[in-house]
């Protein structure tokens, strides 16, 4: 059996994915927070609750050499999809792709915010609360969400 820190540092992004659900989302309910998890490579999966809706998560490493690293909400007349290209080229933008039903017509929209890639646009709110004395978007607090994340899976992981 691999532990999840095997399963990490296989998965590298699948913290900073994981992070990402949680600030989108919120967190999973308390109670039975997962249905189900599979923590099997080269991909993992687990069922998150989140009372109302349910989340799938999915990390993993194969040999296929491919980047895949996006986010999808689904409601019953739009899903959003938010994709990252590859952490690993430095400047490439997230794409964010709307479709919903409007009246019986399929429409999709492209929104590109900025060419900024994820970590530049971090690293300057980062110099800017540390020079100007704000607050620090990823501090412990937010660290330990992810961490709480991580026992959820292990708990059920273990049942």
């Amino acid at each position: 059996m691999e532990t999840l820190k095997s399963l990490l540092t296989k998965s590298r992004l699948g913290s900073h994915d994981l992070s990402l659900m949680r600030e989108i989302l919120g967190m999973p309910v308390r109670e039975n927070p997962t249905l189900g998890a599979s923590l099997r490579m080269p991909v993992w999966n687990v069922l998150f609750n989140y009372g109302h809706f349910s989340v799938l998560y999915e990390s993993g490493v194969h040999k296929i050499p491919i980047f895949d690293a996006h986010i999808e909400v689904y409601s019953e007349n739009k899903s959003v999809l938010i994709k990252y290209d590859t952490p690993y080229v430095k400047g490439l933008p997230v794409t964010m792709t709307v479709r919903e039903n409007v009246d019986g017509k399929f429409v999709e929209r492209f929104v590109r915010n900025t060419y900024e890639d994820p970590y530049m646009l971090e690293l300057k709110s980062f110099y800017r609360a540390v020079r100007e004395g704000g607050k620090i978007k990823t501090d412990i607090g937010d660290a330990l969400e992810d961490f709480e994340l991580f026992g959820m899976i292990m708990k059920n992981w273990r049942r």
